[in-house]
């Protein structure tokens, strides 16, 4: 019996650890502002940046809501293919993938929230940009518009 006690200590143990550590690391996200610009207008949001290994690794996952303006950028230091899911990440997103640019090279709408598939990027790409679920239809932004941020390099 004192074992089972144990071992149910340990996983409560466990699964505590990684509830407080998502909680932590929400804070240890830097946040900046992005703009999108499309035919439609300006569209400005609030992003965190995942510019780490470990900050990219945890991006989204476990968030229940994210306001409408909000977001997260992945930021990958350098294009290449990317390939990202949805394990853990309970909300649905549009994924954005973009060029060193700025320029949206690919937009995966309304992904599946806790799948495992992989979503991957057409081409080599410097960032994702996730935003919520309908967003980028609702506000008319589409593959070729321009993503403004210190991140991408205006020709």
């Amino acid at each position: 019996m004192a074992k089972y006690v144990e071992k149910l200590f340990c996983l409560l143990g466990f699964l505590f650890g990684l509830t407080a550590s998502n909680t932590l690391s929400e804070g240890n996200f830097s946040q900046s502002q992005i703009l999108i610009v499309s035919k439609s207008g300006t569209h400005k949001f609030t992003v965190d940046v995942a510019a780490t290994a470990a900050q990219r690794q945890l991006g989204l996952m476990f968030r229940q809501k994210m306001a409408a303006d909000q977001g997260m950028l992945f930021d990958f230091g350098e294009e290449k293919l990317i390939s990202m899911w949805m394990k853990n990440t309970l909300i649905s997103l549009d994924m954005l993938f973009v060029d060193k640019t700025g320029t949206i090279l690919q937009i995966e709408h309304a992904t599946i929230p806790m799948s495992l598939d992989s979503i991957s990027g057409n081409a080599p790409a410097l960032s994702v940009i996730e935003l919520n679920a309908g967003v980028t239809k609702e506000l008319g932004i589409f593959e070729g518009d321009q993503v403004l941020h210190d991140i991408f390099f205006q020709e």
